[in-house]
């Protein structure tokens, strides 16, 4: 699955002259009205607010930076016996599952937010306030409660008005689309 998704994203974004339709198609989601990515523009503190709405069964890169979220904020997700379990970087698979919406509920509680399980505009606007400034490179910061440091990338890419985040996926960075 996740091999599927960094190759489609990787050829939709990283090839040169690719067309943007085919960089959209990536996911299922809804996407961000404009672009069909997790986009930016001016500062960071405020680049999510206007994202679609992932939920159960969506699958895109999208996915994958919530889930990168989500680790990086130590979410938990409840088991069938009900035991809570630390979401991880494995379960960043870029498919919005069972896990994914149970360590969001989990996430939103501890964010004072209502607990809907899906990747909502409050969600991303509350979300986004960790994120630090872009630096020269695109390279941004995310200050999640974990020891290691979470990184994203906000890019250029041909043919979209505001930049992209990219997100690490199985070690590449592709874009977030969805």
């Amino acid at each position: 699955m996740r091999k599927h998704i960094r190759t489609a994203a990787v050829a939709a974004v990283l090839a040169a002259g690719t067309a943007l339709g085919s960089i959209a198609a990536v996911g299922t989601a809804l996407a961000s009205e404009d672009t069909g990515f997790v986009d930016g523009k001016a500062g960071t503190h405020d680049d999510w607010n206007d994202e679609g709405t992932l939920a159960k069964d969506d699958t895109s890169n999208a996915v994958a930076l919530w889930q990168t979220v989500l680790w990086a904020d130590g979410a938990k997700w409840k088991a069938k016996n009900g035991t809570l379990k630390s979401f991880t970087q494995d379960d960043i698979t870029g498919d919005f599952n069972s896990r994914t919406v149970s360590a969001t509920k989990f996430w939103q509680a501890g964010n004072g937010l209502k607990q809907t399980g899906k990747a909502d505009g409050a969600s991303f606007s509350l979300a986004d306030n960790n994120l630090g400034s872009a630096n020269k490179k695109g390279l941004v910061i995310y200050d999640g409660v974990i020891d290691e440091t979470v990184q994203f990338k906000r890019l250029t890419v041909a043919g979209v008005t505001q930049q992209v985040y990219f997100v690490k996926v199985d070690d590449e960075w592709v874009a977030a689309a969805y």
